[in-house]
C-alpha cells in the first residue's frame, strides 16, 4: 500500500489524518544518525516536540560519532547509539531495535542507512519526507510522507515535518536551548581572559567534506589582518585528526595565536560561546557557534548555503561567486570556488560584524 502523503506548505500545518489525539503522540523515536551538522540542524524540531508536551517519551537514534551532541539537548528521555565504527556490536544493536514498540518513528534523515535501521523497528506509524527530500528510496519505508514545500534549509524542513504532526513550531527562527556544562564555561572564561575580541578560526571540515576547506594560508592571513586592524586574539581549533591543519595555520600566521585547544565537545561549545566571532567553512563549529548566538562567518563554495548555511541571525555567508558553485560534487580536482575566495572580503566582513557585535 502506498504511503499517505501530506504537503506541509506552512510552519503551522494541519495534523495528519487519523493521527493520535492532540494530547499525545505516545512514545516517539527520532532517527537522525548523522552528520554532525545535520544532527544539530534537527535539534530545533526536536526542541519543538519536547516543548509541545505531545510526546509521552522522546528517544533519539544517532550514530556513535554524533552521539556526544545529544548531551547538549536537555529533555530527551533516551539516546540510542548505533555503533557504526564497531561492527561487532551491530547484532546487539539491531536486536534492541527489534525489541522496541514505539508509537511513532520520525525519520529526519531519509537515506538508505536510516532505512536499514527502520527495517528493525516495529512502530505503529513511521513518518518521513517524500522523494523531494528523502534519497535512495528511503520514502518507501514510511507509512506517511511529508512534502516540505517551500522549505529548503534542513532546519526548516525538520520543523515542517513536526508541523505536519500538529506540533506547534515557531514562525520565526529560534535557536535550540543548548545546555552547556558550567565547568566548561569556567575553563573557557579562564583560558580566554584578556583584552581584545576573541576570534576562532576553524580550518577543518569532515574528511568527507574536504573539498569545502579554505587554505590554511588564507586563515593565517585573515588572522594577521584581524590582529592588526582590531586587536583580535586568535584561537585556531581543529577536530579529531586535524592537528596538521591547526599547525599549518599557526605556522603561517605571523601573530601568535592563543593556546587553548578544547579537549572535547563540551569544551569546544563553551569556547565558541565565549568567542566574539567564529570563521569557518561548512562544519560543526560554524553551526554550533551560530546555534549558541555567537557571530559567525561561513565560507562556502561547493555547498548551497540555502540548504546547509548558518540558519540563525548574527551570521554572514561569503562565496567567491564562480559559476559552478554550488554543485553536487563530492570530489573536485579544481576547487576554484574556495581558491578564489579572497581574504580581503572576509576580513572586511569580520570587521563589520565585530563592530555590530560591540554595539
Amino acid at each position: 500500500m502506498a504511503p499517505r502523503a501530506i504537503h506541509a506548505a506552512a510552519c503551522y500545518a494541519p495534523p495528519l489524518v487519523n493521527s493520535t489525539p492532540a494530547t499525545t503522540l505516545g512514545s516517539v523515536l527520532i532517527v537522525r544518525l548523522s552528520a554532525l551538522g545535520d544532527v544539530l540542524f534537527a535539534m530545533p524540531a526536536v526542541q519543538a516536540l519536547l516543548d509541545s508536551g505531545r510526546a509521552a517519551r522522546v528517544t533519539w537514534l544517532v550514530e556513535d560519532r554524533a552521539a556526544p551532541l545529544l548531551a547538549l539537548l536537555p529533555g530527551l528521555h533516551e539516546r540510542l547509539v548505533f555503533p557504526r565504527r564497531q561492527p561487532s556490536r551491530w547484532p546487539a544493536h539491531f536486536a534492541r531495535l527489534l525489541a522496541r514498540r514505539d508509537d511513532l518513528v520520525l525519520d529526519l534523515q531519509g537515506t538508505l542507512k536510516t532505512r536499514v535501521q527502520l527495517l528493525c523497528l516495529r512502530a505503529r506509524r513511521t513518518v518521513g519526507f517524500d522523494a523531494s527530500v528523502a534519497r535512495e528510496g528511503a520514502e518507501r519505508a514510511y507509512d506517511t510522507t511529508v512534502s516540505p514545500q517551500g522549505a529548503r534549509h534542513r532546519v526548516a524542513q525538520a520543523l515542517q515535518l513536526m508541523a505536519a504532526l500538529g506540533v506547534p513550531v515557531p514562525h520565526a527562527a529560534q535557536r535550540p536551548r543548548l545546555a552547556l556544562d558550567e565547568g566548561a564555561r569556567q575553563r573557557a572564561a579562564q583560558a580566554l581572559a584578556g583584552d581584545g575580541p576573541v576570534v576562532v578560526l576553524h580550518p577543518g571540515t569532515s574528511a568527507f567534506g574536504e573539498l569545502k576547506r579554505w587554505a590554511p594560508e588564507r586563515f593565517a592571513e585573515l588572522g594577521d589582518a584581524l590582529v592588526a586592524r582590531h586587536g583580535a586574539r586568535i584561537v585556531v581549533t581543529g577536530g579529531p585528526g586535524e592537528r596538521g591543519l591547526v599547525d599549518a595555520v599557526r605556522r603561517a600566521q605571523r601573530a601568535p595565536a592563543l593556546l587553548p585547544q578544547p579537549s572535547g565537545l563540551m569544551d569546544l561549545a563553551a569556547l565558541l560561546e565565549r568567542a566574539q566571532l567564529v570563521v569557518a567553512s561548512d562544519s560543526l563549529p560554524l553551526h554550533l557557534a551560530n546555534a549558541l548566538g555567537t557571530l559567525v562567518i561561513g565560507l562556502y563554495g561547493p555547498k548551497e548555503p540555502a540548504v546547509t548555511g548558518p540558519y540563525f541571525d548574527r551570521s554572514r555567508v561569503l562565496r567567491s561567486g564562480v559559476a559552478c558553485s554550488p554543485c553536487t560534487l563530492r570530489r573536485c580536482g579544481d576547487r576554484i570556488c574556495m581558491e578564489q575566495l579572497a581574504v580581503g572580503p572576509v576580513a572586511d566582513a569580520a570587521g563589520e560584524l565585530l563592530a555590530e557585535g560591540g554595539r
